[in-house]
């Protein structure tokens, strides 16, 4: 009996691209054997195949784009063998976190980027309606996408004479924008593509190709930088008492399970700090100009990796003790530096915290995680110099920086400085946090 394998859900209208295919014609395969790697947004999914048998015919190649129901291979099934639904994708774990996978973000909640092709052909006019009578339709990942990307759906034209716009369709009108050098189709960009300098007249170079996750990194920061209007405020924490108060409580936390980190602090103070001030824990539709406050908190942390920049999020944040976040915070570092997070993890995110104080650092300028308002970055602490008025004197004590990015449709300038200013507050003296 022959059998169709379809890709099964990526999540909620994602789709993604076909970055591994580890069988091939005349192999036998059983019943959930991972068969594919599709690159989502931030997460490489391992998708299982629901039936066993010998593979006839694989149907997609490397870096073809696939959504639900796509065609992947045809399998001769076993005979008496039984089919059973594949595990969904938000519950299948990602691949290998290698930087040769060639798409996420920030992780954000977006679908797979266009990728440019080479210059030099003139942007071609996609093929009219069938009927110009007919009304034209179109797909709802084909309208998030063209939403994500500021594309005027009007100045789109379906393929092949279709009455419906696809996803592809969209695809395909930025692509063509980009290799006619008009620019970015995000909105707000408005900036011509000017082809690089021939770099190897000046010496020896060496190509590589974006990873997965590098691409997709790219997109989401082009579209939060050329739609949010960004502001930045800076602020020092004096957290030489609440140090003093991990090294004492850390051998406590760490006999439960977990690593008490600056991070795990911050993400309590943080969660606090949303409650008492959501319009920080908000997004913003610009369709409606209506501003959705959301009751649920999920702290995004970025994580670094071999493979590019996760941010992965805690759930009900400011639900959770202190022990429960260190705990938390170590078991998703963990599976994300290990290639092994989840499209749950990655996505629901309401506020993002991105620390690279155990690098260095004196200052930095994140960029907003869109859908998100706003985002936290922590630097290096360092030892300095205050002056105390009770003593006259100048004393050691561990300094901080901070800076809060915002955007600035949702949140102004009074707002930002009274958030950092609470914060610095609590990671002085963290009774504040009681109050």
């Amino acid at each position: 009996m022959l059998h169709e394998y379809k890709l099964p859900s990526l999540g909620d209208g994602v789709s993604g691209k076909v970055t591994e295919i580890l069988v091939k014609p005349g192999d036998k395969v059983a019943l959930e054997q991972i068969v594919i790697v599709v690159g989502t947004d931030k997460v490489d999914a391992e998708m299982p195949i629901d039936a066993a048998g010998v593979v006839e015919e694989i149907l997609v190649k490397k870096g073809d784009e696939v959504s639900e129901g796509s065609l992947i291979l045809k399998l001769k099934a076993e005979e008496g063998g039984s089919s059973t639904p594949a595990a969904p994708a938000a519950a299948a774990t990602s691949a290998t976190s290698a930087p040769t996978a060639p798409a996420a973000p920030a992780a954000t909640e977006a679908v797979p980027a266009p990728q440019p092709t080479a210059p030099a052909e003139p942007a071609v006019q996609s093929p009219a309606p069938a009927s110009s009578n007919s009304p034209l339709r179109t797909s709802p990942l084909a309208r998030k996408r063209a939403k994500e990307l500021g594309v005027n759906l009007s100045d789109v034209r379906p393929a092949d004479g279709a009455s419906r716009i696809s996803y592809k369709d969209v695809v395909d009108y930025v692509k063509r924008k980009l290799d006619a050098g008009g620019g970015s189709a995000m909105a707000g960009s408005g900036m011509a593509r000017r082809p690089l300098p021939d770099f190897s007249k000046f010496g020896e170079t060496e190509r590589k190709a974006q990873t997965n996750v590098g691409v997709k990194t790219s997109e989401a920061m082009s579209y939060s930088t050329n739609t949010i209007p960004h502001a930045w405020i800076s602020e020092k924490a004096d957290i030489t008492h609440i140090e003093a108060l991990r090294q004492q409580y850390k051998e406590q936390v760490k006999a439960a399970g977990g690593s008490l980190t600056m991070t795990a602090i911050l993400t309590k103070a943080v969660a606090i700090l949303l409650r008492r001030m959501p319009q920080f824990n908000a997004s913003l539709d610009v369709e409606t100009n209506e501003v959705i406050y959301k009751k649920y908190i999920n702290v995004g942390i970025a994580v670094d990796t071999p493979a590019g920049l996760y941010v992965p999020n805690i759930k009900n944040a400011d639900q959770k003790s202190l022990t429960q976040l260190s705990i938390d915070l170590g078991d998703i570092s963990t599976r994300t530096k290990g290639g092994k997070i989840t499209m749950a993890d990655i996505t629901g995110g309401t506020f993002t915290i991105s620390n690279i104080g155990g690098i260095g650092g004196t200052n930095m300028l994140s960029i907003v995680n869109w859908p998100e308002v706003a985002i936290l970055s922590i630097v290096a602490a360092q030892m300095e110099p205050v002056w105390n008025e009770t003593s006259r004197a100048f004393e050691p004590r561990l300094m901080m920086p901070m800076t809060i990015g915002w955007d600035h449709r949702v949140i102004n300038g009074g707002d930002a400085a009274r958030f950092m200013v609470e914060l610095k507050r609590i990671l002085e003296e963290p009774f504040v946090a009681w109050l």
